[in-house]
């Protein structure tokens, strides 16, 4: 995306002018074009996660977007005053959209040097920095699925067994194991895959409790008898899977014809 460097230094413009409230844009054939943003009156302002007014949320006209949709290059929208990381809802329009998506995070002083982009191509599997709904523990599971077997061959993680398989993403709000939601538990067999007590064999998917009651960690088994994950205090790595094993709470394997 260092391509699109000079259209990302208009849209931190644009968000500066704007905040506190959320900036809106489009990069279009490599240039910035700032949108308005028509979403609800700052009055209206509610505390909750949710709330639709312009310091909390966007929204295009979809008139301006539908007049550039074939040619989105990303879409680009700020967080005033944070967090620099998606939300669960910047994660479901992300998908709804199938485009790269952009957050420019900044506060009364200062703007994010660098936009945190997701939906466009798979960094490295391994000595990643950790960011929820980008680059997280559930990401490198996908990620690996989605590289196959060559392309994780050419990272020096030798071992995987599958060519490339598309898992679903899961829209998942920061520390979702602390509320209602239950990232692994609901969703594996939407994924493709089911518990197994089989020895476990590269591919398969660790899930594990940290200072949680829920499962709300996971990685993979790779070959030479290591495991690659991502905890939140470190790059993603590979380890030796026989402590991380022993900690494990449940075993996947993927198996494919996934739930609707």
């Amino acid at each position: 995306m260092m391509k699109f460097a000079l259209a990302f230094e208009d849209a931190k413009a644009h968000a500066r002018r704007v905040y506190p409230e959320e900036s809106c844009g489009l990069i279009v054939g490599g240039k910035y074009i700032a949108c308005e943003n028509i979403a609800a009156d700052p009055t209206t302002h509610i505390d909750d996660p949710d709330c639709p007014c312009r310091r909390c949320s966007f929204e295009i006209s979809p008139s301006v977007y539908v007049n550039h949709a074939d040619n989105i290059d990303v879409i680009v929208h700020s967080h005033p005053d944070g967090p620099f990381f998606p939300s669960k809802g910047d994660m479901k329009c992300q998908i709804q959209t199938g485009k790269p998506w952009a957050i420019i995070a900044l506060d009364e002083e200062r703007t994010a040097e660098k936009p945190v982009i997701w939906g466009d191509d798979i960094p490295e599997l391994l000595g990643r920095q950790f960011m929820h709904g980008v680059t997280d523990c559930y990401a490198v599971i996908k990620d690996a699925y989605a590289l196959g077997k060559d392309a994780l061959e050419k990272q020096g993680i030798p071992g995987w067994p599958y060519d490339p398989i598309v898992l679903p993403e899961f829209p998942r709000s920061d520390a979702w194991w602390e509320g209602g939601e239950d990232l692994y538990v609901d969703n594996f067999a939407k994924a493709g895959f089911v518990e197994t007590t089989d020895t476990p064999q590269p591919g398969d998917v660790f899930l594990m409790k940290i200072r949680s009651s829920k499962e709300n960690h996971g990685g993979i088994l790779v070959g030479n008898d290591l495991i690659v994950h991502h905890l939140p205090s470190r790059m993603s790595r590979r380890e030796p899977a026989g402590l991380w094993g022993r900690q494990a709470t449940r075993w996947l394997r993927y198996k494919g014809n996934a739930d609707a």
